[in-house]
């Protein structure tokens, strides 16, 4: 087995990191940590959880959840327990990490070109069952080579540009040359289409959104017609986001989600997917107040989208800027917060804000019983594919 298959225990080294350095605030009340701080409260988390379990099992579709936003396996195996498929990942350095956790069917929802990395993949193939995106043959060549190297098998989903406007093929022709070729490929098992519709997500206006979802579905569905029409079995139609998730899962061609936002949700999906509570918050401290102004703790390195964060309990203060370690809300009307207060900011995009930090502080009646590691955050990999 190579070093990549054999470097194991990141996830335990990870917890028995944060907790050296955070565990000190167990059993602290949320108002008592020091800020910026990370906080989940884990029953509104899984409350989230099992309510999507639950709509799901009166829909078409069943669900692949996306780590890359709340890059917790505790929160990842919470979700497989309540019925996922498996879990998406954005990288490849999430996949390794979720399968240490225990999950054996991953998607990496991506395209991954670099000898280290496919080569990685091809590793963690042998002994999980995985899945990548391609767009191109040249790719699926690479990954071809690798997992015959590795002896392992490698399951490849067309990438279809719905409407993203990045990776993916963009006609129907372009997908059938390519399945046609990957299955030729030896090392490759062609499992279907990948086609996210996040554009539709920046459409706030419901009735466009769901034009917008219905055009890039019909258009997705089509394609995955096209290869079924060459002789090519299609398995597999993931889509969906927790902007479309409701939508994507009741078409009867989808056969999964990737919608990941939701066990968390943030203000940016709030009003797209209702009915999900906010269980991920930043908990900060005001540092100064003029008469028109609050300012917090948290700027821009510790929120995502500040432009969209709230304040819980003070709905009068809006949002004015975020700066580097400043978070600035108006208060037109004045506000009865105080320099040393503590708030809660609910994230106006989860994902970039998840992504700052080393540790969750995991609460219960605002009270912290534990501290979960962040695993991996950041553009690295932590070392998984170091050596």
């Amino acid at each position: 087995m190579t070093e990549v298959r054999e470097r194991r225990g990141a996830i335990e080294a990870a917890a028995e990191r944060v907790r050296a350095q955070y565990g000190g605030a167990i059993g602290r009340r949320r108002e008592a940590l020091v800020t910026p701080a990370l906080v989940l409260d884990i029953d509104a988390a899984q409350r989230n959880i099992e309510r999507m379990a639950a709509r799901l099992r009166e829909l078409p579709a069943g669900i692949r959840p996306h780590i890359k936003v709340h890059k917790s396996p505790e929160l990842g195996r919470r979700q497989v327990e309540a019925g996922a498929f498996g879990l998406s990942t954005a990288t490849v350095w999430e996949a390794m990490v979720m399968a240490e956790a225990g999950i054996d069917d991953l998607f990496v929802v991506n395209t991954v070109a670099g000898p280290d990395k496919i080569r990685a993949l091809a590793e963690l193939a042998r002994g999980t069952r995985l899945r990548v995106a391609v767009d191109e043959i040249d790719n699926a060549r690479a990954l071809s080579a690798a997992a015959v190297a590795a002896g392992g098998t490698l399951g490849v989903m067309i990438e279809v540009d719905t409407g993203m406007d990045r990776c993916g093929v963009d006609t129907a022709e372009e997908a059938v040359a390519l399945a046609r070729g990957v299955v030729e490929l030896p090392g490759l098992r062609f499992d279907g289409l990948t086609g996210y519709e996040g554009h539709c997500s920046l459409t706030p206006e419901h009735d466009l959104r769901l034009e917008k979802q219905q055009t890039a579905m019909n258009f997705f569905t089509g394609v995955a017609d096209a290869i079924a029409a060459a002789g090519i079995p299609v398995g597999v139609l993931s889509a969906g986001g927790t902007g479309t998730w409701e939508w994507t899962a009741s078409n009867p061609r989808i056969t999964e989600i990737q919608a990941g936002t939701y066990c968390v949700i943030d203000n940016f999906h709030g009003h797209m997917a209702p009915g999900f509570d906010h269980s991920l918050t930043v908990q900060a401290t005001v540092i100064s107040r003029r008469p028109d102004r609050v300012i917090v703790d948290a700027g821009n390195k510790s929120m995502g989208a500040g432009a969209l964060a709230t304040i819980v309990g003070h709905p009068e203060l809006e949002s004015f800027r975020f700066d580097e370690e400043h978070g600035i809300f108006a208060a037109g009307q004045g506000s009865t917060l105080k320099v040393g207060a503590s708030v809660a900011l609910i994230p106006g995009y989860s994902p970039g804000t998840v992504n700052w930090y080393d540790a969750y502080h995991v609460v219960r009646d605002d009270v912290v019983i534990d501290i979960w590691p962040v695993i991996p955050r950041g553009p690295g990999h932590g070392g998984l594919l170091a050596g």
